[in-house]
């Protein structure tokens, strides 16, 4: 009797859009955070390390686009700092420097700030000062190594400027 409920109850449910909007988001896993895991620090505005970064299309840019590799990663909206792209290609970790546009702002996105995206596509962390120190600190003090350090026989790869 109960597997005959769902088949006849969900089409007619799926008409209602908060029911849609509900189903989106559980299927998506767009409510999911890891803000308490250990593996995360700092905040910038409504950001914190643990969450997803927020998913902006602008002009025929996609942010997520470099998502779909599936490695650590830096992502900074406006201007990295000169030092960041070499700490970036001297670790092989991808660096992706976006211009700052009002549409990043709207999606709570800190203009000139660092976000260090971790293979799960969730944010690591969050550096308001785009700051080489801090990245370096956060990995150290988590005993961890990425990028060329993980894979030391690959070579590094092209700094990306959207």
């Amino acid at each position: 009797m109960r597997t005959r409920v769902v088949p006849v109850a969900l089409p007619t449910l799926a008409h209602f859009e908060a029911v849609r909007d509900y189903l989106f988001r559980t299927v998506s896993q767009l409510e999911i955070s890891y803000r308490h895991c250990s593996l995360n620090a700092r905040e910038a505005g409504d950001i914190r390390g643990g969450d997803r970064l927020p998913w902006v299309t602008t002009e025929g840019i996609d942010n997520y686009e470099p998502l779909a590799q599936m490695v650590w990663q830096v992502h900074v909206y406006g201007r990295a700092r000169p030092n960041l792209g070499a700490w970036c290609e001297g670790h092989d970790v991808p660096l992706h420097v976006f211009a700052w546009r009002s549409e990043y702002e709207k999606a709570g996105i800190i203009r000139d700030t660092l976000y260090l995206l971790r293979p799960d596509t969730y944010i690591g962390l969050v550096d308001r000062s785009c700051s080489v120190e801090n990245l370096q600190r956060y990995l150290d003090a988590r005993r961890m190594r990425i990028g060329s350090a993980e894979r030391p026989e690959e070579k590094p790869k092209v700094l990306a400027q959207r």
